[in-house]
């Protein structure tokens, strides 16, 4: 784990949020040109100095990550990664005879999307949550570099999927301070 930067204290206003989810998907950009992989990394500032978490097998531990963020009672949790979107059929007879580990995998399909993500949700000083998404379509070519291409969402997506239910789970609740729980 590495600690850097400091932020203000609690709660975190959506251009802030913004901001470091663009400064953060911009790193995972130049990585990827110069590795051509994005190790998946959890940012998680709180009221002091900002933790980020390598990831580089991609795995999220959740119990981790949820122990980090009880002690540092995040203003918001960023996640970035590599991710991979392809069509996978398996017949459900067959599919059922294979383990999880030999299932076909998007990442392994020929007509593949591969896209550098980021994800942030943040708590706003009204108590409610902000959300931040950037994507970046991977494109390789036969013809050389890859391209990397800015590519929008519909703003309502970020905030209808499990993800990010779960980055808004790590952070504190603001209906104030928490009360002792009753033995």
């Amino acid at each position: 784990m590495v600690t850097c930067g400091t932020l203000a204290d609690m709660p975190i206003t959506a251009g802030q949020l913004d901001g470091l989810a663009t400064a953060m998907h911009a790193e995972a950009e130049k990585h990827f040109r110069a590795n051509g992989t994005v190790p998946a990394l959890w940012f998680v500032p709180g009221s002091g100095g900002a933790r980020l978490v390598p990831m580089p097998e991609g795995a999220i531990d959740h119990d981790l990550i949820a122990q980090l963020a009880r002690a540092d009672r995040p203003s918001a949790v960023l996640f970035t990664g590599e991710f991979w979107v392809g069509t996978v059929t398996v017949p459900a007879g067959a599919a059922a005879k294979l383990s999880m580990d030999d299932l076909p995998r998007p990442s392994e399909q020929a007509d593949r999307r591969e896209a550098i993500v980021t994800r942030a949700v943040g708590r706003a000083p009204s108590g409610g949550l902000l959300h931040a998404q950037h994507v970046t379509h991977i494109l390789r070519t036969v013809f050389g570099p890859v391209q990397l291409i800015p590519f929008q969402l519909d703003p309502a997506a970020e905030r209808s999927d499990d993800f990010g239910a779960f980055l808004a789970a790590l952070l504190p609740n603001s209906a104030g301070p928490r009360r002792a729980p009753r033995r």
